[in-house]
Formats: structure tokens, sequence, C-alpha cells
């Protein structure tokens, strides 16, 4: 973006160069595992539901007077957000003879990534660029499992939930004049990710099922 197409601008050869960088990563693993003799019904139930958005916004404001220097005030903010809700519920029950291992698993991943870039060029006696960065991040992560074994089985159900969310954030602001004019470099690196692996097993073995 060129602040001289701005209607109103007398300040010469000023260009913008805003590059943003943006990875979301959002990973559902789900595996059941029965330990036992004999094959039992297995029913498993998932809902899986992703959601990534990226958003950059760039505001440039021009005051342009008589003078001949330039004050320049370049601020950035990032801010990624990722919240995580993992529910597994898994219940062992009997019917005539035959073990059913009913799974119902849900997981909701919401992943944002905003990126604000506000540029304010004034006129002045001299040169000068002033840069601001702002970062802040926000993550929430939350699981509940729930077990129920029926008919008095007593079967061994394990589940591990490895769930890992993060950001990573990264920013820079350049300034470069010389006779061809003024060059400003902002360069954003963002990284939001949303993981979870859901293991169950259930161990029948000991019911020579």
């Amino acid at each position: 973006m060129n602040p001289d197409d701005v209607a109103g601008n007398n300040i010469d050869d000023l260009e913008l160069d805003v590059d943003q960088i943006s990875q979301i990563d959002d990973d559902v693993q789900l595996g059941v595992t029965v330990i036992g003799s004999s094959k039992p019904i297995i029913e498993l139930d998932t809902e899986i539901d992703q959601n990534g958005e990226e958003d950059q916004d760039l505001d440039v404001d021009v005051d342009s007077s008589d003078q001949q220097g330039e004050d320049i005030g370049v601020e950035t903010e990032q801010r990624p957000e990722v919240d995580q809700r993992v529910e597994v519920d898994v219940e062992v029950s009997e019917d005539d003879g035959v073990i059913v291992v009913e799974v119902d698993a849900e997981v909701e991943d919401d992943v944002e990534i905003e990126d604000d870039v506000d540029v304010d060029v004034d006129e002045d006696d001299d040169f000068e660029v002033d840069a601001e960065i702002k970062q802040d991040d926000e993550t929430d992560s939350n699981v509940d499992v729930d077990i129920e074994v029926r008919d008095d089985l007593g079967a061994d159900v394990g589940v591990d939930i490895a769930a890992l969310v993060g950001t990573a954030v990264d920013a820079a602001i350049a300034d470069e004049k010389d006779d061809d004019g003024t060059k400003i470099d902002v360069d954003l690196d963002d990284k939001a990710w949303a993981d979870a692996d859901i293991g169950i097993i259930v161990d029948l073995s000991d019911f020579g099922i």
C-alpha cells in the first residue's frame, strides 16, 4: 500500500510493506482398543467441530502540511486465541450375552488469529519513526471424561487424552530513508494450534468373553 493514494496527502514517496504469515494447526485423532477373547459390539458416535479464522486490519492515517520532515508512528497488535473443548463418554454394558461398548466423543476447536497494523503519518521538521509492538494471546482447554460400566461387568476402562493448545507470535518493524523516499517494512508471524489425541482402551480379558 502507498499512502500517496490517500486524498490530500503531500508526503512524497512513502512506501509501506506489510507481510503477515499465519499458521493454524488443528488436528484430532481418536482410537478405540478393546482387549478380550471375543469381539464386542462397538458403537462410536463422534462430533468434531473445527473452526479457524485469520483476520488482518490495516489502517493508514496521513496528515499533510508544508513541513519537510516526517513523524511516522507504526503500531502492531497480534491476538491469537485458541479455545478447545474435549468431552468423552464411555459406557460398557451387556445385551443378551454380548458386550456393548458405547463411545461418545465430542471435540470443539476454535482457533483465531487477528492482526492489526496502524500507521499514523504526520509531516514534521525532522524525520522520526516511532514503533510499538503489542502482543496478546489467549488459550483455554477443557477436558471432561465420563466412564460408566453397567451390569456388574467390572470392565477396566482407560481413557487417555493428550490435549495440546498454544500460540506463538513474532513481529518486526524496520524503516529506511534515502533519496528515493521512505520505506516502512512490517513483518508479522503468528501460529496457533489445537491438537487432541484421544485413546480409549477397554480391557475385557478377565471375563473370558
